[in-house]
């Protein structure tokens, strides 16, 4: 059945949807009857690199949003950001949406275009849809673009990254409003977070919206917010540019609060991956993306590109005044992948199957267990996580010639160990032996991965080609 086919049964699944929680969420006349949903998605936000877990941090505004909500403190994302935003828009881990590494400047693919994206089945029931920021999904084809997969708007970047202030990306302008190219002078983060403001501002009451807040920040490059063109200073510039990303983030919250949507609008910030972390010198020269590593993971071990603990364990919060308690912390084990199968739980939308699991539970205060393990992988390596156990394959780097390469297994107990520092394998054979077998007998689709071979994005610096929405246009001349 495809979506439009879909579209009558979901819109009587609403129609006759009970509120989320008996008792909490009950619609007066005065308000809509659905939610308002704001999905504020950071890049390369280390566990360490926000106030509420690490206080020689200033965000102010995101720990007043952690402060109204409950805080998802052990919930996890891909690797690494395309496979993250896929799975956050079809509920599906990357080994079935087959997006397992970052669609870079040259590729010619996407996610699947025949998955049923988040936007897609919330503009069916009536919301508007909206992509402000980052997509990061497929540009070589007008088919991968988010105006084609169920968004009404588009305000941003289609590619990994940016010049925060020249909004450069390998060469060529990337910044567009559905489609053209414009051109406009200011810090990408301030442009996004105005471009939201202005949405929420002229949003009929009547209607229910939808909006991916995708900020580009703090991911690389590292660039003084002020504009100053000051050479970046490591950690202190990192650290000022997550203070700047809070401002902006508060601005947009402050506009749902004046206009008296905050009880009416359910909010998730989170990142798409662990912070960039340094890196072996060897593996920084050979891959220049991993350059200017600069967060903190805290205790986790790792980061971004890993599929150990600092590589996927991510600043998360939900909040909801009225309906979610506040100033409350939820341990469950939770994906990116859970977030559509939860919304859709939330408004009784009925669809397909998800290799996530709904938490509605978890926003009443109840703990989660899952029905199924978590999976993560890049580049040859994966892990499992089913709690406490997690198992690790360890692929070699890249770097290492193939007839040396070898993969490491690995077993931890995160409930006593979420620092990964003790290796259970040897401790407790049988655990180890029946997660790799499950492990290794995951099949898996793979549309986007990753090659050492092609040409790295970069980001900022001189244009040297046409614009990147003249480029989707014609594919000819990617």
């Amino acid at each position: 059945m495809g979506l439009l086919q879909k579209s009558l049964v979901v819109f009587l699944a609403l129609t006759v949807a009970a509120p989320l929680f008996a008792g909490t969420m009950v619609a007066s006349s005065d308000r809509q009857a659905y939610p308002n949903i704001l999905i504020i998605l950071v890049d390369d936000l280390g566990w360490h690199d926000v106030g509420y877990l690490n206080p020689a941090v200033g965000t102010p505004h995101i720990d007043a949003l952690a402060e109204s909500g409950v805080r998802l403190d052990q919930f996890y994302a891909n690797p690494t950001c395309s496979p993250s935003r896929a799975s956050l828009l079809t509920g599906l881990f990357s080994r079935s949406h087959g997006v397992h590494a970052p669609v870079t400047h040259t590729s010619e693919k996407g996610l699947p275009i025949e998955l049923p994206l988040l936007p897609q089945l919330l503009s069916e029931v009536g919301y508007s849809t909206h992509l402000v920021g980052k997509w990061h999904l497929g540009s070589s084809d007008p088919r991968f673009l988010p105006t084609a997969r169920g968004f009404d708007s588009f305000y941003g970047h289609l590619n990994g990254g940016i010049g925060y202030f020249d909004h450069i990306f390998s060469g060529g302008l990337d910044w567009q409003r559905n489609g053209v190219t414009i051109r406009e002078d200011g810090h990408a983060s301030s442009l996004l977070a105005a471009e939201a403001r202005r949405i929420v501002e002229s949003q009929p009451t009547e209607q229910p919206f939808f909006m991916l807040l995708a900020f580009n920040a703090p991911h690389t490059p590292l660039e003084e917010p002020d504009g100053s063109g000051r050479e970046h200073s490591g950690r202190e510039t990192l650290v000022r540019m997550v203070g700047h990303l809070d401002s902006e983030i508060g601005s947009v919250l402050n506009v749902i609060d004046h206009k008296g949507l905050r009880e009416d609008t359910l909010i998730m910030f989170v990142s798409d991956n662990g912070g960039s972390a340094p890196k072996p010198w060897l593996l920084e020269f050979l891959i220049p993306p991993l350059r200017d590593g600069y967060s903190d993971n805290g205790p986790l071990r790792q980061g971004k590109g890993s599929v150990f603990e600092g590589g996927i364990r991510v600043p998360s919060v939900v909040s909801w005044p009225g309906t979610v308690a506040g100033a409350s912390i939820n341990r469950s084990p939770l994906h990116l992948a859970d977030v559509m199968p939860t919304l859709l739980d939330i408004l009784n939308i009925e669809t397909g199957a998800f290799d996530g699991e709904s938490f509605r539970q978890v926003l009443s205060g109840e703990t989660k267990s899952r029905e199924r393990p978590i999976h993560v992988a890049i580049a040859g390596s994966k892990a499992m996580i089913d709690w406490p156990w997690k198992v690790v394959q360890e692929a070699s780097l890249p770097i290492v010639p193939t007839f040396l390469q070898r993969d490491s297994w690995y077993l931890f107990n995160l409930e006593n160990d979420e620092g990964e520092l003790n290796d259970l394998g040897q401790e407790a054979p049988e655990i180890l032996r029946r997660m790799r077998a499950r492990l290794e007998s995951q099949p898996s689709r793979n549309e986007v991965v990753f090659d050492m071979n092609q040409p790295w994005d970069t980001f900022g610096g001189e244009e040297t080609r046409e614009p990147w929405a003249e480029v989707t246009a014609n594919p000819a001349e990617k």
